[in-house]
C-alpha cells in the first residue's frame, strides 16, 4: 500500500497534527506526573501497570526537555497507529479505498481515542497495540494455517501485554469466540497455540513482580470496579458505551456488530464484542477497555453503511453529516480547546486533572517554607509527582513521600522528621500525628472544580508512632 496511492497515512498524520496543536493547552495530567517519576525508579513492573510506559515516559521527558507539546508527541503517534490499523482492518474485511478512508476518519475522530491520544499514559499505547493485534489476528484466522501470520499476531499480542494487562481481556474474548462459533480450522494446527505462548511472554515481567509483591493490581481492579477511579462508570450497557463513542461511532459499531454476526466466517468478532462488553459490565470496567475491538466493528459498519447509501445523495449526505458532527463534537469534548475555566470536566474527567498544578506547587512550597517542614506527605501520586517534578526543576521543597500506588514502594521517609506538611489525607492526619494545624487550601487560577481544588494542607508534628509502623498504614493501591 504505497503512501502516495493511499489516503490512510494522511488521515493518520492529520490526527497526529491535531493532537500536537492542542498538546500544551492546559498542563501536565496527574498520571503523566506520576509516570515520569515512576520511570525514574526502574523495576520489572509497578503496582498498577507494567514497566515499559513509565520507563518510556521518564526517558522521553528528559529527551524532549520537559516541553509538554513534544512530550505528548509519542501518544499522538500511537493514536495515528490506531487510525492506520483501523484502515488496514477495513481492507482485511474486503473494503475498498473509500471504506478504508472512512473507517480511519471515524475511528480517528472518536472521543475516546482523542482523549487518550492527548495524554502520555498507558491507555493510548494499549489501544494502538491492541488494534494492531486484532487486525493481525483477523489476518491469521483468514489465512488459516499460515505460520508467519500467526507469528506476527503472537508477537504483537506479546508487545501489547508487556505494556498493559488489559489486552488479555480482549484477546481472551476473541479466543473464546473462536472456540464457540469458529472458524476452528486454524485452531487445529499448532500455530495459534504457539502464538498464544509467544504472547504470554509479554506478561512474564509483570507477573513476576506482582507475585512477589502481593498482587496489588487485583486491589486496583477491585477499586476501579467499585467506582474508586475518576473515570469509573456504572455497570450498565448504555452508560458503558455512550460516553465512549459519540454519534456516528456508536451507530457504526452497532451496525458493524450486526454485519459481522451475519457473516459466518466473521461471526466470532461479533461474539467477542458481546463477551467483552458483558465482562466489563459484570466487573465494572472502564468504558475505554472495549476500544480494542472498535476499529473492526467500525470497519464492518462503514462498509454496510456505504452499501446502504449507494448512489442516493440524501443518504450519502446523511452519512457525511454524521461523521462531520462526530468529529466536531469529539474535538470539543476530548481536546482542551475551551478555556480551562469552561473545560467540560463533567463529560471528560481528565481535563480537570491537567489544571492547577503550578498553583498547587506554589501553595505547598510557601506553606513548607513558612512552617519549616522537613517532609511533605501527600495523599495521592499526582500531588507527589507534581512536587517531585518541581524539586527537579529547582523549586525549594523538602523530600516528598506518599503511600499511593508506586510511591509507597520508593518514597518511604528516612529518619524521624518532627514537622510534616500533610497534603490531603483529611481522615488520617489526626490519627497519624499528635498535632495538626490547617495552614492553607489549594485552589487554581481557572476556578475549575477538579480533584485538587479545596485540598487542605496541614502542618503536623508528633507522629503517634515510628515510620516502621506508620508506613504500612499509609499504603493505598486504589
Amino acid at each position: 500500500m504505497p503512501a502516495a496511492r493511499s489516503p490512510l497515512p494522511w488521515v493518520a498524520l492529520g490526527v497526529v497534527a491535531v493532537l500536537l496543536v492542542a498538546g500544551d493547552r492546559y498542563g501536565f495530567h496527574r498520571d503523566e506526573l506520576y509516570l515520569v517519576e515512576a520511570g525514574r525508579h526502574p523495576d520489572l513492573a509497578y503496582p498498577d501497570q507494567p514497566a515499559p510506559v513509565p520507563l518510556l515516559a521518564a526517558w522521553w521527558y528528559d529527551l524532549s526537555g520537559g516541553d509538554l507539546r513534544w512530550f505528548r508527541l509519542l501518544p499522538a503517534l500511537a493514536a495515528g497507529v490506531v487510525v492506520l490499523a483501523a484502515g488496514l482492518t477495513a481492507r482485511e474485511l474486503g473494503g475498498d479505498r473509500r471504506d478504508q478512508t472512512w473507517t480511519a476518519l471515524v475511528v480517528g475522530t472518536a472521543t475516546t481515542l482523542l482523549v487518550a491520544g492527548h495524554l502520555f499514559g498507558t491507555t493510548v499505547f494499549d489501544m494502538a497495540l491492541t488494534a494492531v493485534t486484532v487486525w493481525l489476528l483477523l489476518r491469521a484466522v483468514r489465512r488459516g494455517r499460515d505460520p508467519g501470520a500467526w507469528a506476527l499476531a503472537g508477537a504483537s499480542a506479546g508487545a501489547a501485554l508487556a505494556v498493559k494487562t488489559l489486552p488479555l481481556l480482549v484477546l481472551g474474548c476473541c479466543l473464546l469466540a473462536l472456540l464457540l462459533v469458529g472458524p476452528r480450522t486454524a485452531l487445529r494446527s499448532p500455530w495459534p497455540w504457539l502464538a498464544t505462548g509467544l504472547a504470554c511472554l509479554g506478561l512474564v515481567p509483570s507477573l513476576l513482580w506482582q507475585a512477589t509483591n502481593g498482587w496489588p493490581q487485583l486491589d486496583m481492579a477491585a477499586s476501579i470496579g467499585g467506582g474508586g477511579s475518576g473515570t469509573s462508570t456504572d455497570r450498565w450497557l448504555l452508560p458503558l458505551l455512550l460516553p465512549t463513542l459519540t454519534g456516528a461511532t456508536f451507530v457504526l459499531v452497532v451496525v458493524g456488530a450486526v454485519a459481522l454476526w451475519r457473516d459466518r466466517s466473521l461471526r466470532w468478532l461479533a461474539v467477542a464484542a458481546v463477551l467483552l462488553v458483558g465482562a466489563l459490565v459484570a466487573t465494572g470496567g472502564k468504558p475505554y477497555y472495549a476500544f480494542g475491538l472498535v476499529p473492526v466493528l467500525v470497519a464492518a459498519g462503514v462498509a454496510t453503511a456505504r452499501r446502504w447509501a449507494g448512489t442516493r445523495r440524501a443518504r450519502r449526505g446523511l452519512l457525511v453529516g454524521l461523521v462531520g458532527l462526530n468529529a466536531g463534537v469529539s474535538a470539543v469534548l476530548a481536546l482542551p480547546l475551551l478555556p480551562a475555566s469552561r473545560a467540560p470536566v463533567d463529560v471528560v474527567y481528565d481535563h480537570g486533572e491537567q489544571v492547577g498544578w503550578p498553583e498547587y506547587v506554589d501553595t505547598v512550597a510557601a506553606a513548607a517554607a513558612e512552617g519549616e517542614a522537613q517532609l511533605v506527605l501527600t495523599g495521592n501520586y499526582g500531588q507527589a509527582g507534581a512536587l517531585d517534578l518541581a524539586r527537579r526543576q529547582g523549586v525549594t521543597l523538602p523530600p516528598v513521600a506518599s503511600g499511593h500506588v508506586g510511591y509507597w514502594h520508593w518514597s518511604r521517609p528516612e529518619g524521624e522528621p518532627s514537622r510534616v506538611l500533610v497534603v490531603g489525607l483529611d481522615d488520617a492526619a489526626g490519627r497519624l500525628f499528635g498535632r495538626c494545624d490547617v495552614v492553607a487550601t489549594v485552589d487554581n487560577a481557572a476556578g475549575l472544580d477538579n480533584d485538587e481544588r479545596g485540598t487542605t494542607l496541614r502542618m503536623c508534628s508528633g507522629p503517634t508512632t515510628d515510620w516502621d509502623a506508620l508506613w504500612p498504614r499509609l499504603r493505598r493501591t486504589g
